[in-house]
C-alpha cells in the first residue's frame, strides 16, 4: 500500500528536505549489566515476537523516493538540521572522569542546551558512559503490581540499552491521520546522540498496528527514523492490549534507562488510578532521573498558528 506524503512543520525557516517531505521546520527493579553479556541480536529478535516493529527493516512502501534515493538526501539533510534555524549550543554532559573520553570521542552533541529533550538524553547517555566503565545500570521501569511505598524497577542483566518514548497527546486525538505535524524541536539531534552510544529507541502509542506503515513513514519523514537503525514501534496489539503490557515487554528484552513523554501515565498506568497524584510521592524522584515529562515529538498543526506555536515553544 503505498503511503501519501505527509507535511512535517517546524518554528523555524529552514530548507526544504527531498522526497514527499513537503516541508519539515521544527517546533520549538535496579539490576546490574555486563557489557560482554548483552546479546543484542537475541533481544530484537524478542522484541519483534512479541509484536513490536524493527523500523530498520521496511515496513510496507515507508522508502521515500526511487531506489531510496530520497531517503538518502533526507538523512544528509538531517544530518545537518539544527532543529533552531541557526547554530547549536551544545547542552554540556555532566560525566564522570572516565567516562568522558568515551563520550567524547564517540557520540555526537544532544543539541541546544534549551531543548525540552536535552535532560532526557542527557540522563540516558550517562547511563551509557556507567556501562561502558563496567558499572551497574539501573532500568526507569516499574515491576508490575509495584508496591509505591517501595517502588522497584525492572532488572537490567544482560539487556541492550534502550530509551522509550511516547507518541501520543495527552488530550488525545488521532494525529496519525493529521495532514500537517509540528515537529518538536531538540529531538532528532537527542537521537542521533543516543543511537552513537548504541542506545535503542523504542517507540509507544495506542494507535492500532494497522497503522504501523503510515507512523513508519512519518518517523521517517520527521528525520526520527532512519534505515539501519535500532528502532521499534510498538503499538496495540488488539484485543485487551495495554500500553503499560508494551511498557513490560520492551523491558523484559531491553534496559530501558530514560523516558519520554507528555503525561505521568506515560511512565506507568498506575497514575491513571490515583484519585490524588499525591498518592504516588515516592515516584516523584524519578521525575528528571529517568521519567523526563516532555513534548509530544509531533502534534497536528491548527488553524491558530500564533497559539499553536507559543504553546509548543513554551
Amino acid at each position: 500500500m503505498a503511503r501519501r506524503c505527509l507535511s512535517l512543520i517546524a518554528l523555524a525557516s529552514l530548507p526544504l528536505l527531498s522526497g514527499c517531505v513537503a516541508a519539515l521546520l521544527p517546533l520549538a527493579a535496579l539490576g546490574t549489566i555486563g557489557k560482554t553479556q548483552i546479546d543484542r541480536e537475541k533481544a530484537k529478535r524478542e522484541m519483534v515476537a512479541a509484536g513490536a516493529i524493527d523500523l530498520a527493516m521496511p515496513v510496507g512502501s515507508v522508502t521515500i523516493g526511487p531506489d531510496g534515493a530520497a531517503l538518502d538526501a533526507m538523512s544528509e539533510a538531517e544530518k545537518a538540521f539544527s532543529g533552531q534555524g541557526g547554530a547549536v549550543d551544545v547542552a554540556e554532559v555532566a560525566l564522570d572522569k572516565d567516562a568522558t573520553a568515551y563520550i567524547a570521542n564517540l557520540l555526537r552533541p544532544v543539541g541546544s542546551a534549551d531543548s525540552p529533550f536535552a535532560g532526557f538524553a542527557t540522563h540516558a547517555l550517562q547511563q551509557s558512559a556507567r556501562l561502558e566503565a563496567g558499572e551497574g545500570v539501573e532500568s526507569v521501569v516499574l515491576i508490575p503490581r509495584v508496591d509505591i511505598f517501595k517502588p522497584e524497577t525492572v532488572s537490567c542483566a544482560g539487556k541492550p540499552l534502550a530509551v522509550a518514548i511516547d507518541l501520543d497527546e495527552k488530550a488525545g486525538g488521532d494525529w496519525v491521520q493529521a495532514e500537517t505535524l509540528y515537529r518538536q524541536n531538540g529531538l532528532s539531534e537527542a537521537l542521533l546522540s543516543l543511537r552513537a552510544a548504541k542506545i535503542s529507541v523504542i517507540w509507544l502509542s495506542d494507535q492500532p498496528a494497522v497503522a504501523s506503515e503510515r507512523i513508519a513513514a512519518i518517523l521517517a519523514d520527521a528525520g526520527f527514523s532512519h534505515d539501519g537503525s535500532d528502532d521499534f514501534l510498538f503499538l496495540d496489539r488488539g484485543g485487551e492490549d495495554r500500553k503499560q503490557v508494551r511498557r513490560w515487554d520492551a523491558a523484559r528484552n531491553y534496559c530501558i534507562i530514560a523516558m519520554a513523554g507528555d503525561d505521568r501515565a506515560d511512565f506507568d498506568e498506575l497514575y491513571d488510578y490515583l484519585r490524588d497524584p499525591d498518592g504516588a510521592i515516592t515516584l516523584e524522584s524519578m521525575f528528571g532521573n529517568g521519567w523526563f515529562l516532555t513534548p509530544t515529538p509531533l502534534v497536528e498543526a491548527t488553524d491558530d498558528k500564533t497559539a499553536k506555536l507559543e504553546d509548543k515553544e513554551g
